[in-house]
């Protein structure tokens, strides 16, 4: 690892914290909890703002690097795991826990895919919308959309007339909560496997 890269990687790893206490600070202020009126307030709020805009660019410059260069990717995503390789049995055993991981969490992946392409509506309608003399209706509904599409507004009015009992059409958690899961997930099984293989061997 050279020199700049050493540095990119500190200055993130280092930076964390600070983000963290500029972040609090920037929630009261915004907030009000934390008066607005004051000098010293408003400076630590314009610098909080520059030090997102640098620590972004710092991990977005660290991203490309990782995905771009292999030397650097091992040796920093290494320490990130905890992953050692000091002989042929702990490489070996190293393969074997990677193996287990990414098949685990592409099973993961796809469970998640299916969530989010399956909907499910249970809903009644007024008797003088009765259907056959049914009242109760269940619908299925199967979506996949590439891009994020805002939701329509103006729905027809027999949709305020529905008695909604049991609607589910997503996830209900966010695209950067599914991310850092899956993140820690890797870390986690990762380590776990490889505990467990190394208790076995």
């Amino acid at each position: 690892m050279n020199r700049a890269d050493s540095v990119l990687v500190k200055v993130f790893l280092y930076g964390l914290p600070i983000i963290a206490i500029f972040g609090v600070f920037s929630y009261s202020y915004n907030t009000g909890i934390i008066d607005h009126a004051t000098g010293t307030a408003q400076f630590f709020n314009k610098l909080a703002g520059l030090l997102y805009a640098i620590w972004m660019t710092l991990s977005i410059v660290l991203s490309i690097r990782l995905m771009v260069s292999g030397p650097f990717r091992d040796q920093v995503l290494s320490r990130f795991t905890f992953i050692r390789e000091r002989d042929e049995r702990e490489v070996m055993l190293t393969g074997k826990a990677t193996k287990t991981t990414f098949l685990t969490t592409l099973a993961i992946l796809m469970f998640l895919f299916c969530l989010s392409c399956f909907q499910v509506s249970i809903y009644r309608v007024p008797p003088e919308k009765a259907v056959d003399g049914k009242t109760g209706f269940v619908t299925l509904g199967l979506t996949c959309n590439l891009l994020e599409n805002s939701k329509q507004v103006g729905a027809h009015n027999d949709e305020f007339l529905k008695q909604n009992i049991f609607t589910y059409s997503g996830l209900p958690i966010s695209s950067s909560a599914i991310i850092l899961g899956l993140l820690i997930w890797q870390i986690c099984s990762y380590n776990i496997t490889m505990r467990r293989l190394t208790n076995k061997a």
